[in-house]
């Protein structure tokens, strides 16, 4: 397939987003490899597609193993995740012809630095949309890398047996007591960047939750159809402030 099934917006003066069919991906440059953030789910080589942008040796992490973040990392060597997205980061959405899908994993966890050449990455683990999700911290730059668990459309918590609303409030004010390290996150789905006072109203707005308002039977949104999940009657959206979180009525509190 031709590389023009991607599209690149470069966001500061060592960092790309890349566009193609999944989530959005993150080129990020040091001064002596470059690093991809997920590589969506396009059956097109996006490797191919960075290596028009950089000569620079390029690594691979993945924010979270669900496919749309992980679909392209076949055509890499080798990827790091955590423990847990190993475990679900080859399971493809459907037909899986056309995917390489055979790379070598490295496993990650909580702490780890990647280090690019005078700009480091470091895992922050803030699972509750998945269980295995991780944010990267770029401290030289300020920006802080959150996969799904952090945008402007919504996080979805009713995926998993183990999201409930209270683990993601924890992962937000995990997050805050790091605040004075970044300005911006860049998420993996409707629009990037968004500015870290994102923070502050999932915080709230869990906390609404928590105590005893309920959101809207409505979960849906322009990004994310009805025709994706099956209706649900324990199913809620709240939003406020900005923020929306979709959530199971039966899973708020950690047990």
């Amino acid at each position: 397939m031709s590389i023009k099934n991607f599209v690149e917006r470069k966001i500061n003066k060592n960092t790309w987003v890349i566009e193609g069919w999944g989530c959005y991906s993150y080129l990020v440059l040091g001064e002596k490899k470059a690093m991809m953030v997920d590589t969506g789910m396009s059956k097109a080589s996006i490797r191919e597609f960075v290596e028009t942008i950089t000569n620079l040796p390029i690594e691979v992490v993945n924010t979270h193993g669900h496919f749309d973040h992980t679909g392209g990392n076949g055509w890499f060597d080798k990827v790091y995740m955590t423990a847990h997205a190993a475990t679900e980061a080859k399971n493809t959405f459907g037909d899986s012809s056309g995917y390489p899908l055979d790379y070598e994993i490295d496993i990650i966890s909580e702490g780890h630095i990647f280090d690019l050449g005078g700009r480091t990455l470091e895992v922050i683990s803030i699972p509750a949309h998945n269980a295995g999700s991780i944010a990267l911290l770029d401290k030289e730059n300020r920006i802080l890398f959150s996969g799904d668990e952090i945008e402007a459309g919504q996080v979805l918590l009713m995926l998993s047996e183990t999201s409930t609303v209270e683990k993601h409030q924890n992962n937000m004010k995990k997050l805050k007591e790091r605040i004075g390290e970044f300005d911006y996150i860049y998420p993996a789905h409707n629009g990037t960047p968004i500015h870290n006072s994102y923070l502050d109203a999932f915080i709230e707005n869990a906390e609404r939750i928590m105590s005893g308002m309920e959101g809207m039977e409505d979960i849906y949104s322009p990004s994310f159809p009805e025709s994706i999940f099956p209706k649900n009657e324990n199913l809620r959206r709240s939003e406020y402030k900005g923020s929306s979180i979709v959530y199971n009525i039966r899973r708020i509190y950690n047990k």
